[in-house]
């Protein structure tokens, strides 16, 4: 049986879906749409399928939402983070049950999830197997090759293991039917993501001739990312060391914070010296949006907002409360004593004009409060108020000058972005890194790590509302010395909880810190007065951390011998 790649879909095969056929012969006919391995067995295959397999990162593949590495459901909406938003009946059967906690392993949104994870690691394992038989490649595009299919085939395994925690780990050995039945989720796949992931950090070059490939340094921060997922402090930090001393982008420029924190999300600063790895998206290609971010195509303000539609993945009232400084540090223990003043809680005296971070206003929007070049947000731009609540999103939504050269209007109304979305940022690794000194016991160390991100906000343009700032902005640098652990360890969090806002992390933090039932429940407790959408909603440890295994996987997973493959996880 000859071995094809699907052009617009490999989920038949390589989500662990299963082709029947009568007879051999029909198993030996391509696809329509799809060519054999052996056609592209050359240097320009080879090179053009590992694009494809950076193009899975997209989750474009399955012609789903909610699947590529952004995680705004994943991440962001499960947590204490952000709302749905919108209204109660859109979307409803997508993303209610996931808010609620609710999910079923029938979700059609958790299996297009499995779909598309499984689908970018079978494009990154046919580059593996091709790249061994193409004639005439150097040693060193081999390696290189090798190398990046390898960090993607780490990476979708790590996306499938803190997504859904039981997983199989699929190599390019696996190309059968039977082979893809017989896959268990009974071991931990940690081994085999860090084998994956450290080879890569390994063998790849610092720099890259074209912007979007991985290099060494943004691979090595990813092994050290899955270290810190087991809690191997000391390994994960020689790592996050060696790069924030030596670690440069693709395009050889030192590492370092953007000036201005409202440059980060800047189309102009896409793959500034703060990106280490992102999905690399473009408008304006003759493509008509194609290569565009379909993923965030919902989450923009509505009506006559910027984007023009849809208003999901709204901040929370949790979210915005944590911006609320004293003296200029945040409250750490007390942020949601009182809320941020909205035109929901106080419809005579607002925008709140207390003392707030800096960052709050380009992250999150506010009405009545300029809203980066459009003016002052409108209330118009929140789709439904009781559903949604009184917040905007804002750091991913295009700037109006912007528009044209990273955004253009889709065919029915969405907006369609071609920034590069970052999937990891040099903020992100500052604070990792602060994660470990704080546990290896260097509070100093972690202290000067979560300055650096918050002297970048001290030092950041403020919204301005005419000729005054929009609030009493406040944001200072911890100057007492850190000395209690656990003090350092919430402060470390709570930084992470103000920086990454709404960038599809939270709900894995809180997971592997052992705290989200603890957090979450909290959040329901107190938003659901609010947001009767999550009401009644309980989040349930020892279930709640990890999404079901697909059913259409469990009822087709088989070994050799009869039994079943694939396990369903706990509580499901």
């Amino acid at each position: 049986m000859k071995k094809y790649i699907l052009i617009f879909s490999t989920s038949i095969i390589l989500s662990l879906m299963v082709v029947v056929s009568c007879k051999d012969e029909f198993l030996d006919r391509p696809p329509l749409g799809a060519i054999s391995e052996e056609a592209i067995t050359n240097e320009n295959g080879v090179n053009g399928a590992l694009i494809v397999a950076y193009r899975a990162l997209t989750g474009n593949q399955i012609a789903a939402w909610y699947t590529s590495a952004s995680n705004w459901l994943w991440g962001s909406i499960r947590s204490d983070d952000a709302y749905k938003g919108s209204e109660s009946l859109d979307q409803a059967t997508e993303i209610n049950p996931t808010e609620r906690f609710e999910v079923l392993p029938s979700n059609p949104s958790v299996t297009n999830k499995w779909k598309a994870v499984y689908d970018a690691i079978g494009m990154a394992n046919i580059v593996l197997r091709i790249v061994e038989k193409v004639p005439g490649l150097t040693e060193t595009n081999k390696k290189n090759i090798i190398a990046e299919a390898r960090f993607l085939r780490g990476f979708n395994h790590f996306e499938a293991k803190r997504n859904f925690n039981n997983v199989p780990y699929v190599d390019e050995k696996v190309t059968s039917t039977d082979q893809y039945k017989a896959l268990t989720n009974e071991a931990s796949i940690w081994p085999q993501i860090e084998a994956d992931l450290k080879f890569a950090y390994d063998n790849l070059p610092p720099t890259q001739a074209q912007i979007g490939r991985v290099n060494k340094w943004a691979a090595g921060a990813y092994y050290a990312k899955a270290l810190l997922y087991q809690n191997k402090y000391a390994e994960a930090k020689a790592v996050f060391d060696a790069i924030i001393a030596n670690g440069v982008t693709s395009k050889g420029e030192k590492y370092g914070l953007q000036g201005d924190f409202k440059d980060v999300f800047r189309g102009d600063f896409e793959n500034g010296k703060e990106v280490m790895f992102g999905i690399q998206y473009t408008v304006g290609d003759g493509t008509g949006g194609a290569n565009s971010n379909k993923e965030g195509e919902l989450t923009n303000p509505h009506n006559d907002g910027p984007g023009g539609c849809c208003g999901f993945h709204q901040p929370s009232q949790t979210l915005v409360n944590g911006f609320r400084t004293q003296a200029g540090l945040p409250l750490l223990y007390t942020s949601n004593a009182v809320n941020v003043k909205s035109q929901e809680s106080n419809p005579n005296d607002y925008p709140d004009r207390g003392q707030l971070d800096t960052r709050l206003d380009y992250t999150v929007g506010r009405i009545g409060i300029p809203y980066k070049d459009f003016g002052p947000a409108k209330a118009t731009w929140i789709r439904q108020l009781a559903n949604g609540g009184p917040w905007l999103p804002n750091k991913h939504i295009q700037w109006k000058d912007e528009v044209g050269k990273y955004q253009i209007p889709g065919s029915w109304g969405q907006s369609q972005l071609g920034k590069t979305l970052l999937l990891l940022r040099y903020a992100d690794l500052l604070l990792m890194a602060a994660e470990c000194e704080v546990e290896v016991g260097s509070l100093t160390k972690a202290q000067e790590y979560v300055n650096m991100v918050r002297d970048r906000a001290v030092k950041s343009t403020k919204v301005m509302d005419g000729n005054q700032p929009a609030a009493d902005y406040q944001v200072a640098t911890y100057t007492a010395p850190w000395t209690d652990k656990t003090v350092a360890r919430d402060a470390v969090r709570f930084e992470r909880f103000l920086e990454l806002a709404m960038e599809g992390h939270r709900f894995y933090d809180l997971v592997r810190w052992g705290v989200a039932d603890v957090v979450i429940n909290e959040f329901i407790k107190r938003e659901s007065v609010a947001r009767t959408s999550i009401a009644g909603v309980v989040f349930k440890k020892g279930k709640d951390e990890y999404l079901p295994i697909p059913e259409f996987a469990i009822n087709q997973s088989k070994t050799s011998d009869g039994k079943q493959g694939l396990k369903q996880n706990p509580g499901y």
